[in-house]
């Protein structure tokens, strides 16, 4: 990663609502620039306590289109979008990411589409900066609701 700022590029899944047992989440698949030009997959699952982040992949040629639409039918299945304790274990495991609501100062949603994205289809970013003073850009992937993804972040 260069600097403060990560990249992501992400697919908005529809929000799935958890059981009065478990948190609500929602999520999206987002892809991650480190290092000026690598980049990793991520499934990331928005609760009321935070961002968790799975790493699904690593690096994914900009030609290959739609390859992350079996992540966001994960996000379908009721399932896992009603097992918080499954999604904090999915985020701890290696390259994955927690981060606590009371760190997210604020998110921005960006119509423009993000340059160097090649073949991957996407919809704007979400840019989510961090009371450190960070910040991770969310470029949605396929066709996405930037300006829901970035209500649900926000709470």
């Amino acid at each position: 990663m260069s600097g403060d700022k990560s990249q992501i590029s992400t697919n908005a899944v529809s929000a799935s609502r958890c059981d009065a047992q478990n948190s609500q989440l929602s999520g999206f698949v987002a892809m991650e620039y480190y290092a000026l030009m690598l980049n990793r997959t991520f499934v990331v699952f928005v609760s009321p306590d935070g961002l968790y982040g799975w790493k699904a992949a690593g690096v994914v040629p900009a030609g290959v289109g739609d390859y992350f639409k079996h992540y966001s039918e994960m996000l379908k299945d009721p399932k896992v979008m009603h097992d918080i304790a499954a999604v904090r274990n999915l985020a701890s495991l290696k390259g994955g990411f927690f981060i606590p609501r009371s760190e997210i100062r604020s998110a921005e949603f960006i119509a423009k589409p993000k340059l160097g994205m090649g073949g991957i289809p996407h919809s704007g970013r979400v840019l989510v900066s961090l009371t450190s003073g960070k910040s991770r850009e969310f470029i949605l992937l396929g066709k996405a609701d930037g300006e829901h993804i970035r209500r649900l972040i926000l709470g």
